[in-house]
């Protein structure tokens, strides 16, 4: 895990923390389980640039904090919430894309990297070398009888 209940207490309070787990049956496992769910979901867009699970850093901790406290909410959550949680997604999905970098991590190698591309069936352009046929080209061919 990127954070810890601890991380969401020092981020956000003690009080903020234990309103949002008094909206569950079992508040520790919650938050342990909003937690774990937003560290996968890191390593969901993490793992496209770089080995997961990652060390933890300050700013990957407050990402798992606002992953983790969006999560927590059974009901609408607050704007600020909301903010926090697409700016977080944002920024992973920015990683993702190599647009921002997690600074202290190595990034994958070209040949790691999960590459987009699918190889077509057929070898297109093959077989046609893209010029006009001409009598040399005909003569190779086999004959019709």
């Amino acid at each position: 895990m990127y954070a810890t209940r601890d991380d969401l207490v020092n981020r956000f309070s003690e009080l903020a923390v234990s309103e949002l787990e008094s909206l569950h049956i079992d508040g520790l496992l919650a938050t342990t389980n909003a937690l774990n769910d937003a560290s996968e979901k890191m390593n969901s867009y993490l793992s496209i640039r770089y080995q997961t699970p990652l060390n933890k850093t300050e700013h990957l901790k407050l990402v798992c904090a606002d992953i983790a406290r969006y999560l927590l909410y059974m009901n609408e959550p607050t704007d600020e919430v909301e903010s926090r949680y697409k700016e977080a997604l944002k920024w992973l999905q920015d990683v993702g894309a190599g647009k921002a970098n997690v600074t202290f991590a190595e990034p994958l190698s070209a040949t790691e990297q999960q590459s987009t591309y699918v190889k077509p069936a057929v070898p297109i352009g093959s077989s046609y070398p893209g010029q006009i046929f001409g009598d040399d080209v005909f003569a190779k061919m086999p004959g019709i009888k």
